[in-house]
């Protein structure tokens, strides 16, 4: 018996710091909600736009250019370690950087090649080496984060690139009124029952060997980002499909050895439910994350305002890979090979 309360006990204390950042979020865009950050950028954006990142700062960056392009902006978002190569296009752009630390080499190198005609970063760190190197700092004001997976600091640059985007295209349903409304729902969320359905999918999915996270739209950068959360917090091979073109020949290797989960919203839901719908047969775990219903998948998440409902998404995911690295023992604040930053000494 007291073996088995020292196991959970563990089990609790395995990731707490980014439980803790997770549960921090709220009140992060709460703050946001109060500042000028979103409105700041929203100005400065003119021409084409490069949006430069790397790891989960290059999906936020995604998902940045695809809200700004429904806007008719030519954003395009760029993996910072492929720009050695890939520029010649880009150069001589406005370029918003996004890094957490605001150290990244990839990032830094990647601004040298692209000769910006004006850089504005985006990030958790007024003082480092991208703020020096930037026009305009745009400081996301997410408090110190330890965990080694990000999670705050990945929500706050979504909320602010959604919210200038709207600016941008001249949409009044993304503001401060609507993202303190998300901040209200996700809190009361995390208080009440809801993560524990997340804990139980993360449990048995932990059991599996493979998880397919399926996403269309906004989606899409969001699957690949919880993704990249269970792989480098659980140790779980995870990858992040589009979910129409999955089902072009991708579809073929699902057997009762996966966990598939479908990311969806009003708009995006036929093109995720069919692929859900057609592995009913595989035997393999089926969940939904989000507010709507898909037959035979188990609905994960909070329901949130539409216009934010990717922070809700991401909070979910964190979540997910939070609860599947406790399953498996892990500690996820300080994951095997993996820094806060990758920085070439």
């Amino acid at each position: 018996m007291v073996r088995t309360l020292v196991r959970e006990m563990s089990a609790r204390t395995l990731g707490a710091s980014f439980e803790r950042e997770i549960r921090e979020q709220p009140a992060v865009w709460e703050r946001l909600a109060n500042s000028a950050a979103a409105s700041t950028l929203a100005a400065e954006i003119a021409g084409e736009v490069v949006l430069l990142g790397s790891g989960s700062s290059l999906f936020v960056a995604q998902l940045g250019a695809l809200a700004f392009r429904r806007r008719r902006v030519s954003a395009h978002a760029l993996a910072a370690t492929e720009c050695h190569l890939d520029h010649a296009a880009y150069e001589r752009k406005l370029v918003v950087a996004v890094s957490q630390s605001g150290r990244s080499t990839d990032v830094l190198s990647a601004l040298e090649v692209l000769h910006p005609r004006k850089v504005i970063a985006l990030t958790n760190s007024a003082r480092s080496p991208l703020a020096e190197r930037a026009d305009l700092v745009i400081d996301i004001d997410a408090g110190p984060e330890l965990a080694v997976p990000a999670s705050k600091s990945v929500s706050a640059c979504a909320a602010v690139l959604l919210w200038a985007a709207s600016l941008v295209g001249g949409d009044a349903g993304r503001g401060a009124q609507t993202l303190r409304q998300a901040a209200g729902e996700v809190e009361e969320w995390l208080g009440g029952s809801g993560p524990q359905a997340v804990q139980a999918a993360a449990v048995h999915a932990a059991q599996r060997q493979h998880v397919a996270v399926l996403g269309s739209d906004y989606g899409l950068p969001v699957a690949r980002e919880v993704a990249l959360k269970l792989k480098e917090a659980s140790y779980l091979h995870a990858e992040a499909f589009s979910a129409g073109e999955f089902r072009h020949g991708s579809v073929s290797m699902v057997d009762a050895s996966f966990t598939v989960f479908g990311i969806a919203d009003a708009d995006a839901l036929a093109v995720v439910a069919r692929p859900l719908h057609e592995l009913e047969r595989s035997e393999a775990l089926r969940y939904e994350i989000g507010a709507c219903e898909i037959p035979g998948a188990a609905t994960l998440g909070p329901d949130v305002v539409a216009s934010y409902n990717t922070l809700g998404w991401l909070v979910t995911g964190q979540l997910l890979a939070l609860f599947a690295a406790r399953a498996k023992g892990i500690d996820c604040d300080a994951p095997r090979g993996l820094t806060k930053a990758l920085v070439n000494e």
